[in-house]
């Protein structure tokens, strides 16, 4: 049973920012906006080192931003019955869109951003790995940062947390609707995706493979959804392994192995794949040369 209390700082905190027009604007849009911007000025600062400019990002993130929403928030809505009530009316369908009022899936999300990139790469003309290997590994940093999104909207959290010396933050966060503690599984993934997230930039300044930026996420976003899928929403520790767990644990096996493969390959055909002090030359860099209209009439001015 839980301590008779009133409340928790953590359980305090409203959802909607302030109200335009009657429209409520919540924290989670707002947090949500601000991770993909922060994510579009780190990506663009790895960019430059491969050719690309900020307005080259600009379109990569408008081709793949709203690709990766409706995604995301398809996957959400559609495995959740609420969403589709036997006397479906207008409000419904409007509710389905609602991404301002949380509930997105990032599991769906990324694939489909995936393919707003690869859009673009098609239509400038360039190497979609190349470009892929560059901004994938970000995302994991927009993620970490959007989940305080969750905490905005109390949601993704894990077991109920009763022993009084636990009920702390970020070891616990106070649930309203609950009336009690439960484990802060929004901070844990927030917290393991900003230190993968390091991780990666770290190791990928040194590792040259083609696709590394992007198996690497693959791996570090899997393994994590895998082990924190024992602890998501409501779950007790080792719990029933649910099919996104088994999704997240293949997916990161499939991506290691990959990887491993690709260096092994390398190796035997006596490439270098590992830089020590200093990372990669700047000139074994891929040079991603986007092919438009306006950069060629600059060239010729």
């Amino acid at each position: 049973m839980f301590l008779a209390q009133s409340a928790h700082w953590t359980g305090e905190v409203d959802s909607v920012a302030f109200t335009i027009f009657g429209r409520d604007i919540a924290w989670y849009g707002i947090i949500i906006t601000c991770a993909m911007i922060i994510g579009l000025i780190v990506a663009t600062i790895r960019a430059k080192k491969v050719g690309l400019t900020f307005d080259d990002l600009v379109e990569v993130f408008i081709c793949a931003i709203p690709l990766a929403i409706i995604g995301a928030r398809l996957g959400y809505v559609m495995v959740r019955p609420e969403y589709f009530p036997s006397d479906f009316g207008w409000s419904d369908f409007v509710q389905i869109f609602a991404v301002w009022d949380g509930g997105l899936t990032i599991m769906t999300g990324v694939p489909f951003g995936l393919l707003g990139g690869f859009l673009w790469s098609k239509w400038r003309k360039v190497n979609f790995i190349d470009v892929a290997d560059i901004i994938i590994p970000v995302v994991l940093l927009s993620q970490g940062l959007g989940r305080w999104g969750n905490f905005c909207n109390q949601e993704i959290y894990g077991a109920p947390i009763t022993n009084p010396n636990l009920q702390w933050f970020p070891m616990a966060v106070y649930i309203n609707r609950m009336g009690g503690f439960y484990q802060a599984t929004f901070f844990y993934e927030m917290f393991l995706d900003i230190l993968f997230f390091v991780i990666l930039m770290v190791v990928l300044r040194h590792l040259k493979v083609r696709g590394a930026g992007v198996l690497l996420y693959a791996f570090s976003y899997g393994l994590i959804r895998f082990v924190l899928e024992f602890f998501r929403d409501d779950g007790d520790l080792y719990a029933v392994v649910n099919y996104n767990q088994i999704i997240c644990g293949v997916l990161a096996l499939a991506a290691a192995i990959t990887l491993a493969v690709l260096i092994v390959l390398k190796v035997k055909k006596g490439e270098k794949v590992w830089y020590g002090k200093g990372g990669i030359p700047k000139e074994l860099l891929p040079e991603i040369q986007v092919q438009s209209k306006s950069k060629k009439e600059a060239k010729g001015n």
